[in-house]
């Protein structure tokens, strides 16, 4: 479950500032709403749900939201009739632009912040939340895209002069076909055919393998081979990924970033390097015929 820990230490760190938003913070705080998926109660009346609106002592209309249902049992207690809903930041823009609130306050029980219709509506750049393709690559294409080489990237992070390098690194990633590893507690084989696991048929059978240095981390790898050196007693299968979407998701679900192979190269991607590039994923590393990619598994050799 997300709970928006880097928006709230956004927050703790603007109080410790005086309440002074300085240009980095107002940045960072920018860049953690983008990628927000706050929650925010309703009443049901007469079959419709009904955003819940208070006036503060100056008449404003304000709307509660919170970053996880914790602090929304902390303000509402023990009522049953209002409901919890989640929602990309997008929908609450468009509330703010389509309806009389006038502005938002997050987790009313503990924080207190709020923030005005103004500075919400003004936010720009707001990520992709659907990746649609009505061409997407086919299973054999897929199958030649993950045994392409990526020497070119491997080169590249392989030489210690560009550690640190994201802009480099990233041209790289733009340039290459990545592929993350997904691992099942149960040997998967049988679900095969001709060496692919069709979850379109099957439903989910695996998740992605992520890594935990201080925090939940994605990972990705420039081929099979990597992926092999990748110590778990889990049944691993790789996958061809779409790298904005990867990055899309990593940051709306408030991970820490990206390890690119894990268990050999280790190169780590930092979530304040991830926002700060976000944009450029969007717009370089976006083949959007790879966006059922997410539905398919391969057996590894």
């Amino acid at each position: 479950m997300t709970n928006h820990k880097h928006l709230r230490v956004v927050i703790e760190d603007i109080y410790a500032n005086n309440n002074e938003l300085t240009e980095e913070l107002t940045l960072r705080l920018i860049h953690e709403f983008r990628y927000s998926n706050l929650y925010i109660p309703a009443k049901r009346e007469d079959f419709t749900l009904n955003f819940i609106i208070y006036e503060d002592d100056n008449g404003v209309k304000l709307t509660p939201l919170f970053t996880d249902p914790d602090e929304f049992n902390k303000f509402f207690k023990n009522e049953e009739d209002i409901e919890l809903m989640q929602n990309s930041f997008e929908l609450y823009q468009n509330v703010l632009q389509t309806s009389n609130i006038e502005g938002y306050i997050l987790n009313p029980a503990t924080e207190k912040y709020v923030f005005s219709k103004e500075f919400i509506i003004n936010i720009k750049n707001i990520p992709k939340t659907n990746f649609l393709s009505s061409n997407p690559y086919s299973i054999d294409e897929l199958r030649q895209l993950k045994e392409c080489d990526n020497e070119n990237l491997e080169k590249f992070i392989g030489n210690r002069l560009n550690v640190g390098n994201y802009e480099g690194l990233f041209e790289q990633l733009a340039n290459s076909n990545i592929m993350t590893l997904m691992v099942s507690d149960v040997d998967l084989t049988g679900k095969a055919k001709d060496g692919v696991i069709s979850m379109m048929d099957s439903g989910p059978l695996a998740q992605m393998y992520t890594d935990n240095v201080g925090g939940v981390y994605a990972t990705i790898f420039s081929s099979e081979d990597k992926i092999r050196k990748v110590d778990t007693a889990q049944f691993k299968y790789s996958q061809v990924v779409n790298l904005a979407m990867l990055v899309n998701f990593v940051l709306s679900e408030d991970m820490e970033g990206i390890i690119l192979n894990p268990g050999s190269d280790d190169v780590l991607i930092p979530r304040v390097t991830l926002l700060r590039y976000s944009l450029g994923f969007e717009k370089f590393a976006n083949d959007e015929r790879l966006s059922d990619t997410i539905y398919y598994m391969f057996l590894i050799d």
